[in-house]
């Protein structure tokens, strides 16, 4: 007798995928409010034990549902909110799960609220957009490193979602424009390339040049429009007011002759001055200073002997001075060698 297809390993395993409906509370009433910036939600024991005697895939994930609240806004076609997420523990009473607050948003649920829960297995995302809702987000020095540091939290990204993302005291939130290969993908351990696509209300800084300059020219046409139709008024009969202009563009020309007779001074005054400076470049000598000691003594004249070697005199600067000075130095020397050795009177210690 042949069991053909038949798998005694999950006999009495539940056929099907996992699929409940829970009571939803946010995630701080389980006393875990640093899992609100996540994705993860807290199931009760009952879903662990009937996850256990299934065939999934892990990390587990799931889709959320919100079947009581239909959105008919896109034409005849019923829209019902969902999303996806990891599960973080199965310690939930029973009946009820945790989730997020920010996704509760986005399914539009109220505390209280049901949702269904059904798990599911998401491939490996290669690609996803992110629109900010703000230009406030452009702010942010890096927004690729605080992002990447935000959906560390994160198990998985589904198509036309909003994800929040708090930094600095701030709570930043982005549209999930596109995913890539799927709508929801699994973004754990997984090579994602991110894009950005501009906030509503940015303006390229040469747009708003270019807008800007528009603006100003459109002004000065206007300006321009006013000053003609003023200029008409005069010639009809204002010949007063004619004269004032007069002499208010005789004044313009007045300053600008000023003006050009300034540069030509400052130009003359520069020339001047690098004449003065090659000047005294041109007379500098090298080691020619008066050669001043640290300690601040000064150097004695170099005394100039005469040409009379006999006599031993010399020539200051004032006028010859007599001064034996070779006969003094060698007097000076023979005075110092006149004692000899062992000439004293030879005196005992006993004595």
């Amino acid at each position: 007798m042949m069991f053909n297809g038949m798998n005694f390993g999950n006999f009495g395993a539940p056929q099907g995928p996992f699929q409940e409906t829970y009571r939803c509370l946010p995630i701080s009433f389980s006393d875990k409010e640093d899992k609100e910036n996540g994705d993860k939600i807290i199931l009760p024991t009952s879903a662990f034990e009937t996850l256990a005697r299934m065939t999934i895939t892990y990390p587990m994930q799931f889709e959320l549902r919100n079947d009581e609240y239909c959105d008919i806004s896109e034409g005849d076609e019923t829209r019902i909110p969902r999303t996806h997420v990891g599960v973080l523990e199965f310690t939930a009473p029973e009946g009820r799960c945790y989730v997020p607050y920010w996704i509760m948003q986005n399914l539009f649920v109220q505390e209280g609220g049901y949702l269904t829960v059904k798990n599911v297995t998401l491939p490996l995302a290669q690609f996803i957009k992110f629109r900010p809702q703000s230009v406030d987000f452009l702010d942010i020095s890096n927004p690729k490193a605080v992002l990447e540091s935000t959906l560390r939290n994160f198990s998985c990204v589904t198509k036309e979602d909003t994800i929040c993302l708090p930094y600095n005291g701030k709570k930043y939130y982005l549209d999930v424009v596109d995913v890539k290969p799927k709508d929801a993908c699994s973004i754990v351990e997984a090579d994602v390339k991110v894009d950005f696509e501009a906030p509503p209300g940015y303006q390229e800084p040469g747009a708003a040049a270019a807008q800007a300059t528009a603006e100003a020219a459109l002004a000065a046409a206007a300006a321009a429009a006013a000053s003609g139709a003023g200029a008409e008024g005069v010639k009809a009969g204002d010949a007063s007011a004619a004269s004032e202009k007069e002499g208010a563009g005789s004044s313009t020309s007045v300053s600008s002759e000023r003006s050009s007779d300034f540069l030509a001074q400052l130009a003359r005054a520069r020339e001047l001055r690098m004449k003065e400076l090659d000047a005294q470049k041109s007379s500098y000598v090298a080691f020619s200073g008066t050669g001043q000691r640290v300690d601040g003594k000064r150097k004695p004249a170099p005394q100039q002997e005469n040409g009379d070697a006999k006599s031993g005199t010399s020539t200051s600067a004032s006028g010859p001075v007599a001064q034996p000075l070779a006969s003094a130095r060698k007097g000076k020397w023979k005075s110092k060698n006149k004692g000899s050795s062992f000439q004293g009177q030879g005196r005992s210690l006993a004595d």
